[in-house]
């Protein structure tokens, strides 16, 4: 118990403060972060800002709304030629005042957009450009300190594997730690406390009710979110421990194969796979139980805040548009809240992995080869030294090496600054540096041609026929989904009509309130249900075409032929890799594309039939701006959740390099090469550095122009509203009704469509496992034809034998080889 306590506490210890993660930051950094974070708190107030002039026009409306009401009564009234002259006069001011309320209204929305546009463009560029700039210098860091490191912390304290995963793996962590996730989160603080602000403004009552809601929401989000860490965790244990029999079984195939233990090695394969195909489906349904609990909550929220709403109004002389405020400030507020795990965990994340990076770098080597003392200059001055009859000594020797040696090549390495010295020698063609270059272009061209084959198209149905044992399956989670793809349309009609239920009558008020109230808890209750019901499903369909991809070409790689595994590109590594990523990304390509689109054929249904049969031309208008608001809503999420998705691709060539250094450390440090290795990472850097930074303008670009595209459509959709309504066209209930139907479906479809997954990685991830899959080995070990010899005395005979290995053409392994082994004895000639 102790040993696992002091192993709890230890692991809790192994990060660093959050705030030492931009200790290598420079003064252009604390520029960029100054105003990144003043945007990011100027971005957050613009909705809780939207929400004050969604009340002001939710009155606006209702108003116009009451003044049609009474015309119509006043003509009934009126059979007679005497017209009311001061109501006639009353009434026309009244709408004048409403148009032009309206007007301004849509003006300062524009305005908003406006400045919507502005600080999110700062936010996000700013962020980006400066996470890029301070994972970029931790990363040359890390490599330079790592370079000047003595061989026996290569021996004892770390591995090339360790290495290079923390330059591809962790610093992208760091870089999502101090990049865009800073000013998301500051972003999403900024909107909860605005929100509460405005909501105390507003109606200071319905806000302290509505307190309340808030930390069930957050104590549901975190409990999902502690959960889903600790099932990913059983989860990826349970692939590493599959990973290493994968590693344990290529790295020895010569073994396995010399003693048939291909099926063994199968089994056992299997077995760890059956245990993280367990953890997928509870994660699936712990998943879909979290995402409905957090959609009961937020709903029946919304039918508390009706119910308490008209009975303020009631009682307390509120107004629609002040309780419509309040609601949405309030649990967009909460909403904000709950949405910072992702942020959080990034910063976890990230605080861990930066502890052993630092830890590195703080490191002082016994033998440091960037020590200044004891140059060059300073120990050539005494001429009797060891060092000067050294350096005389091979300058003598040099013209007759070269003479002996026509066919080498020289080296000039300015070794390092530790009273080492200048080395001008002849090194043969198979020294270790030529080797490591031959391996690197052999790399590259089998990278190459890897690239090629990946783009050949796998047929979608062969995919789906892996899937084929889970049709009952899929079907039960389509289902689901149909009935979860109704929720977005559906929930637009309930928001419309809570809008138009607060201007009703009194006693009309008070019934329908509970009416409403009632319908927004039902749908959280059918939400509840049916999302767990669809990750269930799905994540049973997924699990077990995953495992059977993994176990299809595990299968499959076993019984290849021997000189298959002398390829690089076949290494227990490089299969085990391929094993890991390539089977996940093709599970999303046939099961979670299926539900994505169900949901989303679902949702465009009911949204176009609500909207249709509440005013068909305001459908239309709605309908015909409805792709912006998608384009807007699939850009922003995109924008968002892609920023760092390629960071290992753009880092991959310099990543590469710092492999085949790390790797041949002995042969860097022996020719002191370790400046020279680093100006090389850095220009291989510099390209994709750059490009981070054209990346964090452009995504800072279309972050703003979406939000701008947004604010501007409402503004559009609410003044062509009020002109319909003002000329009869339309009624206050209905324009919202088609409002939300359709633009809180479009928003819907382009989250959903924007984290979809990417489709172009699972096509390739498809074609790498199907090349494995359709390889035919030259020698099929699983193979049963062919005769099988009844009498078999045991005399094997090898006739003038010669081999050598493909990767070394050069060296022979057998020349010439006679060999006789007769049953009981060995003889050689």
């Amino acid at each position: 118990m102790e040993d696992e306590k002091s192993k709890k506490s230890r692991v809790k210890d192994e990060k660093v403060s959050f705030y030492k993660l931009f200790s290598f930051a420079d003064r252009n950094d604390v520029v960029l972060m100054t105003v990144g974070t003043i945007s990011a708190v100027a971005n957050g107030l613009t909705q809780p800002l939207l929400t004050l002039l969604f009340g002001q026009l939710i009155n606006a409306f209702g108003s116009s709304e009451i003044f049609q009401e009474v015309s119509k009564i006043n003509e009934f009234e009126s059979l007679t030629i005497y017209i009311d002259l001061v109501f006639a006069i009353h009434y026309c001011f009244l709408c004048y005042f409403y148009r032009g309320t309206n007007i301004q209204i849509a003006v300062k929305i524009l305005y908003l957009a406006v400045y919507a546009c502005v600080f999110s463009f700062l936010q996000v560029s700013c962020w980006i450009v400066t996470g890029e700039r301070q994972s970029s210098r931790i990363r040359n860091l890390y490599l330079k300190t790592i370079l000047r490191q003595d061989i026996e912390f290569f021996d004892t304290e770390t591995n090339t594997g360790e290495v290079i995963g923390r330059m591809s793996g962790d610093t992208i962590l760091i870089q999502e730690a101090m990049g865009e996730k800073v000013g998301k989160f500051i972003q999403l603080i900024s909107t909860f406390i605005g929100g509460f602000v405005v909501a105390f403004i507003r109606g200071w009552e319905l806000t302290l009710v509505l307190m309340a809601c808030i930390p069930l929401i957050v104590a549901v989000g975190a409990t999902m979110a502690l959960t889903m860490s600790k099932m990913v965790g059983n989860r990826q244990a349970a692939y590493g421990e599959a990973g290493n029999v994968v590693e344990q079984a290529v790295g020895a195939i010569r073994t396995v194969a010399a003693f048939t233990g291909e099926k063994q090695a199968i089994e056992k394969y299997n077995k760890k796979l059956e245990i993280a195909y367990k953890t997928t489906v509870k994660q699936g349904l712990v998943s879909g139980l979290g995402l409905g609990a957090m959609l009961f909550v937020i709903f029946s929220s919304y039918g508390f805040a009706v119910w308490y709403g008209a009975k303020l109004i009631m009682e307390k002389g509120y107004n629609g548009g002040q309780v419509m405020n309040v609601i949405f400030s309030v649990l967009t507020g909460g909403m904000s809240l709950g949405e910072t795990s992702p942020c959080l965990n990034a910063f976890a994340s990230g605080q861990a992995a930066t502890f052993k990076m630092f830890k590195t770098i703080k490191r002082n080597p016994k033998i440091d080869a960037y020590d200044a003392t004891g140059t060059h200059e300073e120990m050539i001055q005494d001429p009797e030294g060891a060092y000067s009859q050294l350096v005389r000594l091979q300058e003598g020797s040099k013209e007759g090496t070269r003479i002996k040696e026509p066919e080498s090549y020289d080296i000039d390495m300015s070794v390092g600054q530790t009273g080492s010295y200048r080395l001008s020698s002849t090194v043969s063609k198979n020294t270790m540096r030529s080797r490591l270059n031959d391996e690197h272009h052999e790399g590259s061209s089998y990278e190459n041609k890897t690239a090629e084959k990946k783009h050949e198209k796998v047929s979608l149905r062969r995919l789906a026929h892996l899937n084929k044992a889970e049709i009952p399956v899929l079907l039960l989670g389509s289902v689901a989904a149909m009935v979860h793809g109704t929720m977005f349309p559906v929930f637009g009609y309930l928001l419309s009509s809570s809008i138009n239920m607060f201007f009703e009558p009194a006693d009309k008020l008070k019934k329908d309130a509970r009416f409403w109230t009632l319908i927004y808890i039902i749908l959280g209750l059918v939400n509840l249900v049916a999302v767990p019901i669809q990750n269930y499903f799905f994540g049973i369909a997924g699990g077990k075409l995953i495992k059977r991809i993994r176990w299809m070409t595990f299968d499959k790689v076993l019984h290849q032929e021997i000189s298959w595994f002398d390829n690089t590109s076949n290494s227990s590594g490089a299969i085990g890799a391929r094993l890991s990523t390539d089977a996940s990304t093709v599970r999303s390509l046939v099961g979670d594309a299926l539900a994505m689109i169900v949901g989303s054929i679902t949702n465009v249904t009911a949204g176009l039939v609500i909207a249709f049969v509440a005013n068909w031309m305001l459908a239309l208008i709605v309908l015909a701006i409805s792709p912006i608001i998608f384009i807007q809503g699939y850009l922003q999420t995109k924008f968002l959740s892609g920023f760092s998705e390629d960071a290992k691709m753009k880092y991959e060539e310099a990543s590469q390099i710092a492999n085949d250094a790390v790797s041949s450390i002995r042969t860097v440090a022996s020719f002191c090469v370790e400046k020279k290795v680093m100006n090389l990472y850095e220009k291989k850097c510099e390209g994709p550095k750059k490009q981070g930074v054209r990346l964090g303008i452009v995504s800072g670009l279309g972050y703003g122009f979406s939000f701008f595209a947004l604010y501007c459509i409402n503004a559009l959709c609410f003044f062509i509203g009020s002109l319909l309504i003002q000329h009869g066209k339309a009624t206050f209930r209905e324009f919202f009704i088609v409002f939300f139907a359709l633009t809180v479906t479009a928003i819907g479809i382009s989250q959903t469509s924007a984290m979809a997954p990417d489709m172009t990685k699972a096509k390739d991830s498809a074609a790498s496992i199907f090349d494995i899959l359709d390889s035919k080995p030259k020698i099929d070990s699983s193979s049963d034809e062919g005769t099988t010899l009844e009498i078999v005395k045991g005399d094997i005979e090898f006739q003038h034998v010669s081999f050598r290995y493909p990767t070394r053409p050069d060296v022979n392994i057998f020349l010439d080889l006679c060999l006789t082994i007769p049953s009981g004895k060995v003889t050689m000639s």
